[in-house]
């Protein structure tokens, strides 16, 4: 029995997103999605997606089928894309990369100017990081190209490499009227907090580390950025925890101080990742061997 490949395109799609107008936007297909659905449904003689609320719930066939059709898929695609060789200085490829917002303003900067140079036509998009538990289809759909984030749990289809490691610092304005030459442990638990996250709700790496050691601090601020955290605290008695090669930079702008921080906490871990079916594309590979490149540089 022949099948139209397109078909799989769209079962991908509908998997990814959870609903089919989502799907049928991200393919940027006129014609209906159901149409492709009901096809797919007749071939597999099984319902594959189930509604409940807004979304499409995948069957267990869909389960059982998913990581096949997206390896075919994205072999397919690394084949078409391989025949032709990736040339920064003329291509015009987007990339997004899903970015941890505090570590945007580290890696950002110095890629656009290594961007700027080699691949001018280029375009980078920095997306809100992504949820642990979404990374894989997300790298797998190619909505994502790549990602940087802390070390995480990953299945052997996400390929990572350690980008750095850098030690958790603390940072207070400089006229801080408790912070003498140092700070100790019961100060710093003293003081209110800015935490910086994407995510509306949930613990962030250091909090679950003095939690493990059965420490608790006070979070007076939750924000999205790391220069609005710093801009904050230069106006208040609150301090900032964050890393150390963040930390240096944003010094350098603003009346701020770093101080060590006072508890004795695993180093924060930033890893690159992206998927194994992309390991050998040109452009994916060109832009994982410049963000590299730039680490090292830094």
């Amino acid at each position: 029995m022949k099948i139209d490949l397109n078909l799989f395109v769209v079962f991908e799609a509908i998997y990814c997103e959870g609903n089919i107008t989502k799907a049928a936007s991200a393919l940027n297909l006129s014609q209906p999605v159901s149409h492709s659905l009901s096809k797919l449904r007749d071939y597999f003689d099984d319902p594959l997606f189930v509604r409940q609320g807004n979304e499409m719930r995948p069957s267990a066939v869909a389960n059982n089928v998913i990581t096949e059709v997206r390896e075919a898929l994205r072999q397919l695609q690394v084949c078409l894309v391989q025949s032709k060789q990736f040339e920064p200085l003329t291509s015009r490829k987007h990339f997004t990369i899903s970015l941890h917002a505090a570590l945007e303003a580290s890696y950002l900067p110095p890629l656009m100017q290594m961007i700027n140079r080699a691949a001018p036509l280029v375009n980078i998009q920095s997306s809100r990081r992504v949820n642990r538990n979404e990374l894989e289809n997300k790298l797998a759909s190619g909505d994502i190209d790549l990602a940087i984030d802390a070390l995480l749990p990953v299945s052997d289809n996400i390929l990572h490499t350690q980008l750095e490691k850098s030690k958790l610092v603390v940072v207070a304005r400089k006229d801080h009227p408790d912070i003498n030459s140092a700070l100790d442990l019961e100060l710093y638990l003293a003081q209110d907090h800015v935490l910086v996250s994407s995510r509306s709700v949930g613990t962030s790496i250091e909090d679950f580390e003095l939690a493990r050691l059965g420490l608790h601090r006070k979070i007076g601020l939750r924000c999205q950025h790391t220069f609005s955290a710093c801009s904050v605290i230069t106006g208040n008695n609150m301090l900032l925890t964050t890393t150390e090669t963040t930390a240096k930079m944003y010094t350098e702008l603003l009346n701020l101080n770093i101080y060590p921080l006072p508890v004795d906490l695993p180093e924060l871990d930033v890893h690159l990742y992206w998927h194994r079916n992309l390991d050998f594309e040109p452009a994916n590979k060109w832009l994982r061997n410049k963000l590299i490149q730039t680490t090292t540089d830094l």
